[in-house]
């Protein structure tokens, strides 16, 4: 079976474009944008990047589901997960809840809450060596982040393919094809030229609402772990939520592969994120969980 380490690979590798989270500043709508499809698409990014502090402020459920299928198509296994998901100490903390639609069995349960206790006294009894060098190393990988997404910006041929609405607003349609010109300059941004999508932009806020991606050549995820094939297929999507941010509610993929270089596997997976609560976090920590205010 193509494992959940493999599942979070792809997931990172094929949301590139929702990975942002670096900026604080406050978000501004733009008040117009340009007819050159690449500027639509850098600003997009740039836009997502800054509403990412805005998406911290919500607490949300995520619905896992996960199928495994035979050489034609068929379901040979599956199973779902539903996951709490709120900010902790700055940091989204996810609390498992049910599987299969199911309450969690006691001793699932007592793992999930021994996993909190051991969360909140990590944090409780940090040094301020050790959150320094924490916060040191999440700028650095915040850098990374922007660093990647000026290669995407780079990696792919933009084109303006059209005009869209979406849930009642306006949105271009943007086509984005792999570069021949371009030239990685982050670790696995060559994964890029193996990529293809169509993603819509919001006009009013500029900012991406959904992208299909296809991959077009195989795509290698480590050495000798796994091969994605040509025709794997992903799909992203954001809602507007009380009408200031945008925040993921879907993540499908259609994942072809090779595992180990030897078994050919297909796996269908699906996030969605629901419940969006905003909320307030009081300095007051009570002996099991912060007290949340939520909107």
């Amino acid at each position: 079976m193509i494992s959940l380490s493999l599942s979070t690979l792809v997931v990172g590798v094929l949301c590139t474009l929702s990975a942002a989270q670096s900026s604080t500043q406050e978000v501004s709508s733009p008040t117009s944008l340009p007819n050159d499809a690449k500027e639509i698409m850098r600003r997009a990014l740039d836009v997502d990047s800054r509403t990412s502090e805005l998406a911290r402020n919500y607490t949300y459920r995520r619905y896992e589901q996960k199928k495994h299928l035979g050489t034609h198509g068929e379901v040979e296994s599956s199973y779902t997960k539903t996951w709490d998901v709120i900010n902790l100490y700055g940091e989204p903390y996810a609390r498992l809840i049910q599987k299969n639609d199911q309450p969690l069995s006691e001793k699932d349960e007592q793992r999930e809450e021994a996993k909190l206790e051991e969360f909140f006294n990590s944090r409780k009894n940090e040094s301020e060596d050790s959150r320094q060098k924490r916060i040191v190393r999440e700028r650095k990988e915040r850098e990374t982040q922007r660093a990647f997404l000026r290669d995407v910006v780079n990696a792919y041929d933009f084109r303006i393919a059209g005009e869209q609405e979406v849930d009642g607003r306006d949105a271009w349609v943007i086509e984005a094809t792999p570069s021949k010109t371009f030239h990685p300059t982050q670790p696995h941004a060559g994964l890029l030229s193996k990529l293809k999508a169509t993603v819509l932009i919001d006009k009013q806020d500029g900012i991406w609402v959904k992208v299909e991606g296809e991959v077009i050549d195989t795509l290698p995820l480590g050495i000798f772990v796994a091969r994605l094939h040509k025709g794997t297929r992903f799909i992203v999507q954001q809602i507007h939520v009380n009408n200031e941010v945008w925040l993921m509610c879907r993540f499908y993929a259609e994942v072809k592969a090779r595992v180990l270089l030897l078994t050919n596997r297909a796996v269908e997976f699906e996030y969605t994120f629901s419940n969006f609560k905003k909320f307030a976090a009081e300095t007051k920590i009570l002996p099991a969980v912060p007290d949340l205010v939520l909107r």
